[in-house]
């Protein structure tokens, strides 16, 4: 199994996200989500064998019919659950199994074109009678009347009596006998009851019920006597009505029950689907290609293209595995190292994902059971610690899992502490993850590994081209060519002097170090113009000592502070910095500037070390701008 940290370094769900757009239902979308990269090779065969099938009908035709498809999941559920499907869940069920029917039917053209993909379809049951019986009964968001004769025999009858009702409370508002007690010429439900606004001083006048009455009391509703026998039949045909409407939805609802293995095989298959042909749309939009998946550790890319990148990749070569297993790669900042690094990744997550990578014919791939990665800061917040320490954290771990089958890709090895450890541990990390078997590509500035690699038959430079004339990287990949004379080469064109540049080449041959003492000497005569601005010199055992006002530098976050306070015998400093106070220990911070240098003489250091409110309040207070006491006090109140 891919560990989640190769996944996120590489951009695995970047990938993820890019064929989710091509998926046309949820069953999909969650298929993708879940998509991991695969290491048994059986396994990975058979998605590679979809994904070129997939890509092979979308190239042939219009694709496959997946339009429409919903997740019924929830509803099987339910159902399997005993609970009553309403009518347009039932509809939703029934446009599944139409759906499944256009798929089987378009799948018959790709016979001979998707043989697997075809075969997955032969697994499908047809629906048709539960789809049928479905639509013949529901329509829309309630069971037809044609769904049983009981039905249909109990709405005529509703409607009969409904009509009689009307007719009679139309007759109630035409009549002038009742015209005088009638409110408003109109009948309205109340409760489920026809009810007509009468004047409440003519309720003793109307025979009926009252319903109800208006906010202000001068009206009631009142149920005319004439129709209360009809509403009574009406409300027990109702309960009737919906009684036979629960029997038709459970009768249904059981019928999807009696299929509920093949339904949820079907959910399961027209997901894959769904899946697979979003792959196979991905593949088609990145340019993807066959790739000849092997499993003797070999890796040969041709014009590979970083997927995310588009049109705007430079195709890389890359080969190793066959006559070296560890490719160590050189070059200028920026030039494309880590996009190399990670663009081969990818090209293994996707193969091993079932999806044709962006490459030429000809390129090749062996599946690996791990790939480990060491790209980027690996600084860890949490654990301070170093750049250094992080990415050394990283290797060790890598140390320990790698073997046979696995691939290992580490950016910039061995950066982050001195150049001469780090090239040691570089070679030494690199030595012992090849003999624990594993292929190995790598990036380094270091000389020293460049030599190791040029001297061990097992290794192998590259570096990443760059144009001669403009000195901008072409992010093209140099197999066996060292990266060793770019900076020189660069530094030339840039004009610097023949003189040094046989210097630097002399260094390089000899390996020549610069004695201490005359970086010491160099040092010196670096600083004239800084000695020129300090007032007097300063011995070192003055330096020590730290006066208010001076500006320090704290060593571990490089932040500026004042000093307020320095107590000596302690070897503690006070400083200050936004209204908040520290005490560190004076061997922690690094002089910056002294307080002469920053501020004119004569200057206030007290000012530097109270707020703006502060400092107002003592001025007003020697001026005497207070109207009285209460005005001090306030202000005094406020400022705590």
């Amino acid at each position: 199994m891919i560990d989640q940290k190769t996944l996120d370094t590489l951009g695995y769900n970047d990938i993820k996200t890019a064929i989710k757009r091509y998926t046309s239902s949820q069953l999909g979308k969650t298929l993708v989500d879940n998509m991991m990269p695969q290491t048994e090779p059986a396994v990975v065969l058979k998605l590679y064998d979809e994904a070129k099938e997939a890509k092979a009908i979308l190239e042939e035709g219009t694709g496959l019919s997946l339009g429409g498809i919903n997740d019924i999941t929830p509803f099987v559920q339910k159902a399997d659950k005993g609970v009553v499907l309403q009518p347009e869940e039932l509809l939703k069920v029934a446009d599944f199994m139409r759906c499944i029917r256009n798929l089987k039917k378009s799948l018959e053209k790709y016979q001979y074109t998707a043989p697997l993909l075809y075969s997955y379809a032969l697994g499908l049951e047809s629906f048709k009678s539960v789809e049928a019986d479905i639509e013949y009964c529901i329509d829309g968001s309630i069971v037809h009347s044609r769904a049983s004769h009981t039905l249909q025999k109990v709405r005529q009858r509703i409607n009969v009596l409904h009509s009689s009702r009307i007719e009679k409370l139309n007759k109630f508002l035409s009549s002038d006998r009742n015209a005088k007690h009638i409110q408003e010429l109109y009948y309205s439900q109340r409760d489920g009851r026809y009810v007509i606004p009468i004047k409440a001083a003519s309720r003793k006048f109307v025979e009926g019920t009252v319903i109800g009455a208006s906010s202000s009391g001068s009206t009631v509703y009142i149920e005319i006597e004439s129709i209360k026998d009809l509403t009574v039949e009406i409300i027990m045909l109702e309960s009737q009505e919906r009684e036979e409407c629960y029997q038709i939805l459970k009768r249904l609802t059981q019928s999807i029950l009696e299929h509920h293995d093949a339904i949820v095989a079907a959910i399961q298959i027209v997901g894959k689907y769904d899946f697979i042909m979003a792959k196979g749309k991905y593949t088609i939009a990145i340019g993807g290609y066959p790739i000849d998946i092997t499993d003797n550790e070999i890796i040969h890319l041709k014009k590979a293209r970083h997927p995310m990148l588009g049109e705007t990749a430079v195709p890389l070569d890359v080969n190793v595995g066959n006559d070296y297993r560890s490719l160590i790669i050189t070059g200028p900042n920026t030039g494309g190292k880590t996009l190399t690094l990670k663009t081969v990744g990818l090209m293994v997550l996707m193969t091993q994902s079932g999806i044709l990578p962006p490459v030429a014919a000809g390129s090749k791939i062996s599946l690996f059971n791990k790939v480990l990665v060491d790209i980027g800061d690996s600084q860890s917040i949490e654990q301070s610690l170093s750049t250094f320490s992080g990415h050394m954290q990283s290797l060790v771990d890598i140390i320990r899992r790698s073997s046979r089958r696995t691939l290992i890709l580490i950016d910039e090895i061995g950066t982050g502490t001195d150049p001469k450890d780090g090239a040691a541990l570089g070679i030494a990390i690199l030595e012992t993850i090849y003999n624990r078997g594993a292929i190995t590509l790598s990036s380094t500035h270091y000389s020293k590994i460049k030599e190791y690699s040029e001297l061990h038959p097992g290794f192998m430079n590259a570096s990443m081209d760059f144009d001669r004339t403009t000195l901008k990287p072409l992010y093209k990949l140099l197999i066996g060519v060292s990266g060793d004379s770019n900076a020189l080469w660069i530094s030339k064109e840039l004009g610097l002097p023949d003189k040094v540049l046989d210097r630097a080449r002399e260094i390089n041959s000899t390996h020549e170090h610069v004695a201490a003492r005359q970086i010491s000497q160099f040092s010196k005569k670096k600083d004239r113009v800084a000695t020129l601005r300090v007032p007097k010199p300063i011995t070192r055992s003055e330096a020590e000592v730290y006066h208010q006002g001076d500006l320090v530098i704290l060593n571990e976050s490089s932040e500026k502070w004042l000093v307020y306070a320095h107590d000596e015998a302690q070897h503690v400093l006070t400083v200050f910095k936004d209204g908040q106070y520290l005490d560190v220990g004076d061997r922690r911070v690094t002089l910056h500037q002294r307080a002469e240098m920053l501020y004119p003489e004569g200057y206030d250091m007290a000012q530097l070390f109270v707020d703006f409110k502060t400092r107002k309040l003592e001025k007003d207070m020697k001026k005497g701008r207070f109207k009285d006491l209460s005005e001090l006090n306030e202000r005094l109140n406020a400022l705590k």
